[in-house]
């Protein structure tokens, strides 16, 4: 017999939703129960940011810097930074140590100017980036960010059945996932049932991260370093 010949399933709004209530079971889907299936996708996806798991998500982004100037309001649907570099004229460009609260706030004087070598995330709405030291001239920042997920807004766009911005690979885990969720809120499922599905949505998400837990792409906090120049 012969293949397909494609490789393009993909699912939409809709396609999860269902797949969520078909292995939940019991009535029919009501028009609310459609509204609320969007909404536990966008709070599961929330959750996922939490997780600190969407490499589909990671962008690499610039951001000029300015003399004297520490902070840089980020776009605020960035979830968080994972490395980042400062590069100089010539190009060359120099690892940067991300640094936590309490080690940012001892800093006694942030408006020391030099080649900035250690930043702070304020994980604002929109996230705010602080740098030390005070840039001594105009340089550029490199860095890899992970994004949010984009929002579930509806069921279609202008007529067309809305896609979702998660990967082939994540699919089972989103389903499965998103059955869980609607169990805890829809009448009538036993705990035993949501737990089951509990278990099964946390082994899909072990596998998800197994998929992509490589050197070149595990995300892992950086150490603080509180040596500062």
């Amino acid at each position: 017999m012969a293949l397909s010949g494609s490789s393009t399933f993909t699912l939409t709004v809709n396609d999860v939703i269902q797949e969520a209530y078909d292995r939940l079971g019991g009535d029919p889907i009501l028009g609310y129960d459609v509204r609320s299936a969007r909404r536990s996708l966008n709070i599961m996806f929330s959750d996922w940011a939490n997780r600190g798991y969407n490499q589909w998500t990671v962008e690499y982004k610039t951001q000029a810097v300015t003399q004297g100037t520490t902070d840089y309001t980020l776009d605020s649907d960035t979830v968080d930074i994972i490395n980042a570099n400062i590069k100089i004229a010539d190009g060359s460009e120099y690892a940067m140590t991300r640094l936590g609260l309490n080690d940012y706030a001892v800093i006694s004087n942030k408006t020391t100017q030099s080649r900035p070598t250690q930043y702070y995330l304020q994980r604002l709405i929109s996230p705010i980036l602080k740098i030390y030291p005070a840039p001594d001239q105009s340089y550029t920042i490199t860095y890899y960010r992970m994004r949010r997920i984009e929002d579930i807004t509806a069921s279609t766009v202008s007529g067309v059945e809305q896609n979702i911005d998660v990967p082939f690979r994540a699919f089972e885990c989103m389903c499965a996932g998103l059955a869980y969720y609607l169990s805890k809120k829809r009448p009538g499922i036993p705990a035993a049932t949501q737990e089951i599905l509990r278990v099964d949505y946390e082994q899909a998400f072990e596998r998800l991260i197994a998929g992509d837990d490589t050197p070149s792409t595990r995300i892992l906090p950086a150490t603080a370093n509180r040596f500062y120049n």
